[in-house]
């Protein structure tokens, strides 16, 4: 461990994003290589970022000078073969255009970063402007935490883990990394996935971040997100938008990558286009919004109500977990279904209980979504109303009712 929390630049390589960017990227390339799109930052903190507007702009600016190398393609190359060459080609000549595609402004007491262009072109800047976003406001507002804070959380966590682990038997927990959008630093998380790798390499299935894959020789994990399905809700029918979505997702990776996202309508309706000819080819299922132990339930029962062994599928779970929810998990499951988790900010922005003259230590809550594909509206319903993201409630009402929902059952961000 290097001592410091913050290391400089803040992006440190054009792979210093999640995985299933670049997967979404080829995707989009590949089937829609006109379709334009809107992105918008939303920020749930009750904080204000707005004085550190010029210093998020500066640091999105400098991925001007972000390139992929002939090495990092060729490492996708060996861990992506899905990838075809002419995308890898593709991405050594890729150029990100900060000055064109991302405006940085403010509003009334708030931050405001919109991220515009063809889909392909601006689809990698989502996890690097929020790391960047974060890393800001830490390095503005954090930067007193002491090192050995950090460390003392970390180990201590890991401690208890194993305590527990062994406590109640588990044995069926493993987990992969992913805090790459919410990061105290890039420092820390690069340390923080190190120190995992050292002393839990029986539990970490791999890590989210291309570049910290890369560099610590783990398994890059990643498949897909919300804006697959929330930009076909522009790009078909969308009462159609989820089946061609996860058929389309399908027919591009081969049956590869085969993990479905459940909650970008919300399970109920995920279950009716889930048919048996969908629920056979995909591998598995992820949780992100909701109950976790309905959502479970409910994922079974419709495996068994179609005649599919439920314990050949994969249940991930990845919504906001920490070790002790991660665990209530495991029991609740075992026996019943194989299940992985997907943690982040409790591993990469967790500094236990500090207090400065701006209150106690929280991580940001902030997410970036597609707003707006080709002219028109999307959204993201979910399975939690706070979580539901849809700029235009008559599009919202109409989305619902395409999928026999109830209008106005959700908030709206």
């Amino acid at each position: 461990m290097t001592a410091t929390l913050f290391t400089d630049p803040i992006i440190r390589s054009a792979l210093d994003l999640d995985v299933y960017k670049i997967n979404m990227m080829y995707a989009a390339r590949k089937l829609y290589p006109t379709a334009k799109v809107r992105y918008e930052l939303v920020v749930r903190s009750d904080e204000d970022l707005s004085a550190l507007k010029d210093q998020v702009e500066s640091e999105i600016h400098k991925l001007a000078q972000c390139q992929f190398s002939r090495q990092d393609t060729a490492y996708l190359a060996q861990k992506a073969p899905y990838l075809a060459a002419d995308f890898l080609t593709y991405l050594e000549q890729f150029r990100f255009k900060p000055h064109q595609q991302v405006i940085v402004t403010t509003t009334t007491n708030q931050l405001r970063v919109s991220i515009s262009g063809i889909w392909h072109e601006t689809i990698l800047y989502e996890t690097m402007v929020m790391s960047i976003i974060s890393e800001v406001r830490n390095r503005a507002r954090w930067s007193t935490i002491p090192y050995q804070q950090f460390t003392d959380v970390l180990r201590k966590k890991i401690s208890q883990l194993k305590s527990e682990l062994q406590r109640r038997n588990i044995t069926n927990f493993q987990f992969s990394e992913m805090g790459s959008r919410r990061r105290f630093s890039a420092q820390v998380h690069h340390e923080v996935v190190d120190f995992l790798h050292q002393h839990t390499p029986e539990l970490m299935t791999g890590t989210s971040n291309y570049h910290l894959a890369k560099k610590l020789n783990l398994t890059p994990i990643g498949t897909v997100a919300h804006e697959w399905f929330m930009a076909h809700q522009q790009l078909v029918d969308p009462a159609l938008s989820q089946r061609v979505a996860l058929d389309k997702w399908h027919q591009v990776f081969d049956g590869q990558l085969g993990i479905a996202l459940t909650d970008t309508i919300g399970i109920d309706a995920f279950l009716k286009d889930f048919t048996f000819e969908r629920a056979v080819s995909y591998a598995g299922v992820r949780h992100d919004s909701g109950n976790p132990f309905d959502w479970g339930d409910k994922m079974l029962a419709h495996y068994q109500s179609l005649g599919i062994d439920e314990k050949s599928k994969l249940l991930i779970f990845t919504d906001g977990l920490n070790f002790e929810r991660a665990l209530e998990i495991c029991e609740y499951f075992a026996g019943r279904a194989k299940i992985s988790f997907g943690i982040g900010t409790f591993l990469a922005n967790d500094m236990g209980a500090w207090s400065n003259q701006n209150g106690s230590y929280q991580p940001l809550s902030m997410v970036i979504k597609m707003a707006e594909c080709n002219g028109g509206a999307v959204a993201k319903i979910s399975d939690e109303p706070e979580k539901a993201m849809c700029e235009d409630p008559v599009f919202l009402d109409q989305l619902k009712q395409s999928f026999s929902l109830e209008p106005q059952l959700n908030k709206v961000s």
